[in-house]
C-alpha cells in the first residue's frame, strides 16, 4: 500500500501551491527487500558454483594416499596399528547395520592385513566381541573380507556362523543378525 503526502511548492505567480506526491509504501519497500535478497542469493550462488574468486582456494592439508608411518594419522578415537586405523565401536549392531556405520567413518568393517594386527588388537578389546569384515556366503564357500578379497586362512575361525567377530582370544563365525559390538577399519590420514 503506497501513502499519499503532500508537498509544498511555490507557483509560477509566486503563491505557494501545495501538490499532493504519492510516496512509496510499505508493499513497495518489501518488495525492494525481496528482490534485493533474491538476487544477493543468486549471487552467491554463483560464485559457490564457479568456485570465484579461485585465490581462496583451501590448500590440502589431508591426503587420502599412501604415507609413510610418520605422515600417517589416525581419526580422534581410531587406534594406529601398522599404518591402518581401527575403531572399536560402543553400540551393538548386526553385521549389515555395522558395515553401513563403519561406511559413514570412510572405512569398513576390519580388514586385516597381518596376524601381528590381529594380536595387536585383541588384547584391547576387553570382554567385549565385535563383528569384523569377513563373511562367507553359505557353509559351503570360503571366507572373503568385505573388500571381495579371498580369506588366505592365516588365522583360525572357530563357530557355525557365516559372519565372523573377534574377541580377545580368539576370532569366530556367528548369525549376520546377532547383535555386537563392531570394528571398523580405514587407511589413515597423511598430514603434510
Amino acid at each position: 500500500m503506497e501513502g499519499r503526502g503532500f508537498e509544498h511548492n511555490v507557483g509560477t505567480d509566486g503563491r505557494e501551491v501545495m501538490e499532493q506526491v504519492t510516496m512509496p509504501g510499505i508493499v513497495t519497500k518489501k518488495m525492494l527487500v525481496m528482490s534485493s535478497m533474491i538476487c544477493g542469493g543468486i549471487a552467491f550462488l554463483l560464485w559457490a558454483m564457479l568456485r570465484f574468486p579461485r585465490k581462496f582456494k583451501k590448500p590440502k592439508l589431508w591426503n587420502y594416499h599412501t604415507c609413510s608411518e610418520g605422515e600417517a594419522v589416525c581419526p580422534q578415537d581410531w587406534n594406529h596399528i601398522r599404518n591402518n586405523c581401527f575403531f572399536q565401536s560402543e553400540h551393538e549392531k548386526t553385521w549389515m547395520d555395522s558395515q553401513e556405520a563403519c561406511i559413514v567413518y570412510h572405512g569398513s568393517l576390519a580388514i586385516f592385513n597381518s596376524r601381528n594386527q590381529v594380536e595387536t588388537l585383541m588384547p584391547l578389546l576387553g570382554t567385549s566381541s565385535y563383528w569384523i569384515g569377513l563373511k562367507k556366503l553359505n557353509a559351503r564357500t570360503p571366507w572373503r573380507w568385505i573388500n571381495g578379497d579371498t580369506f588366505s586362512y592365516w588365522f583360525k575361525i572357530g563357530g557355525s556362523g557365516m559372519c565372523a567377530f573377534m574377541f580377545q582370544k580368539s576370532i569366530s563365525g556367528a548369525s549376520c543378525n546377532n547383535t555386537m559390538k563392531y570394528i571398523c577399519s580405514r587407511g589413515p590420514l597423511c598430514f603434510r
